[in-house]
């Protein structure tokens, strides 16, 4: 079986991998580098998007809908014969988030759904996928058998978040022997570092001495985050305040979970300090005809800008890519807030979030950076290794390769994007 590292193998962001096994083709995500728009990130990877190639691409699995691993789906069609594999959550989030006025390309027919422990297969690749700790509405990692060979791919994971037993059930199912880890390394330059529920704690005290409203640096699709917010806001006596699109998001998250039997406990239309300002993403909604019935309950949580002004002292307020604009036109008084951001972050990963960063440290208000809890420390890579004892460990989305090959010498293979493994 041959590992191809198409993009990801030299620093973060905008994951591509390819495996092949005798005519069978599969690829590992399709993302788009931080900081650039999705036609930025096309590939030249042979029968991706024509069909002049004697062994084509069977399908591409996505492992979550973060741009940085779906991204590049979204700048054009792909061959339409390439099966899409992804959950049906992760189909909504993607198809939501092109709706938004944005030039994005809309997921294509060839859609399949997959389910966490419910192998799968296509050509010559039996794949089983785990459900993993991570900030995505759903974030999968796989294991990828073919020809006696077996290869995990971990997608984005961390081990400290909401979805922490996901990662110890990860742990705990036994796979066989594993010739190949492929392993994402974000945050491996941290050895170990506070989880995340620490870090909501340690900001609590901060958040009710505070005068004003609290800006928090957030993307719009983080959904862990989302629901720490809603709690922090429970116990210090504040409102969450967010748009439509962000209730949008929970709400068909909550619904869809519902329907495969799941009871998520994230916020929405029936949180009592939940509130939702009328602002351009929220009259985007209004115009989305499929979404008349959430936007129609959406209606009793509405509130403008002048109660927005008369109650700043009580807000806490996530902010994404843009958010600046409708800040900057409408909210009249600063005193006493407070920006929340990571200091580890940053904030590439979607189009406008640096600008959005750079803008809110530049007012007039306390900074407050807190630790990045958005991916696995090395310590969890170390266990996970340890764990499933691999025969090579193949880092990507790293700028730390060299940690790997310190703590795992010979095994660490550290690839050149575009550059071939071959596993014998």
């Amino acid at each position: 079986m041959e590992i191809i590292v198409h993009r990801g193998a030299e620093g973060t962001g905008g994951t591509c991998i390819e495996l092949v096994s005798g005519k069978s083709r599969l690829l590992l995500d399709y993302g788009a580098p931080p900081g650039s728009a999705p036609e930025e990130a096309i590939l030249n990877i042979p029968g991706l998007y024509d069909d002049k190639v004697s062994h084509p691409i069977l399908g591409l699995i996505l492992s979550h809908t973060h741009l940085d691993h779906y991204g590049a789906l979204l700048a054009r069609p792909i061959n339409p014969g390439i099966k899409v594999f992804l959950t049906e959550i992760m189909e909504d989030m993607a198809r939501i988030n092109a709706k938004m006025p944005r030039k994005y390309t809309p997921l294509g027919n060839n859609i399949h759904y997959f389910r966490k422990g419910h192998k799968f297969i296509l050509g010559r690749f039996v794949i089983t996928p785990y459900l993993m700790d991570h900030t995505a509405a759903e974030s999968f990692a796989f294991l990828i058998e073919s020809d006696g060979k077996r290869i995990i791919y971990t997608g984005d994971f961390r081990a400290h978040g909401n979805k922490a037993a996901a990662f110890k059930q990860f742990l705990a199912a036994n796979m066989g022997p594993v010739d190949a880890l492929i392993t994402e390394g974000a945050q491996a330059g941290l050895e170990k570092g506070p989880d995340e529920r620490e870090v909501m704690d340690h900001l609590e005290p901060m958040v009710k001495s505070q005068g004003g409203a609290i800006y928090f640096m957030c993307a719009g699709q983080d959904i862990g985050l989302l629901a720490n917010l809603a709690e922090l806001a429970r116990k210090t006596r504040r409102y969450l305040v967010v748009d439509g699109y962000t209730v949008l998001v929970l709400e068909r998250l909550k619904a869809l979970a519902l329907k495969q039997g799941v009871d998520l406990k994230l916020p929405g239309l029936e949180t009592e300090y939940l509130r939702i300002i009328r602002n351009a993403a929220t009259q985007r909604i209004y115009q989305l005809t499929e979404y008349a019935e959430t936007f129609r309950r959406m209606r009793s949580k509405m509130f403008g800008w002048d109660w927005v002004n008369d109650n700043l002292r009580k807000l806490i307020i996530p902010v994404r890519a843009n958010s600046e604009l409708w800040v900057d036109e409408q909210i009249k008084d600063f005193g006493g807030a407070a920006f929340v951001y990571s200091e580890w972050e940053t904030y590439a990963e979607e189009p406008g979030m640096r600008e959005t960063f750079e803008w809110f440290k530049a007012q007039k208000m306390e900074a407050i950076p807190l630790p990045s809890t958005g991916h696995a420390y090395f310590s969890a890579i170390r266990k996970l290794v340890e764990n499933k004892k691999p025969r090579y460990i193949i880092p990507i989305n790293t700028k730390h390769p060299e940690k790997f090959l310190a703590a795992f010498g010979k095994r660490a293979r550290v690839l050149k994007n575009g550059e071939e493994f071959t596993l014998d």
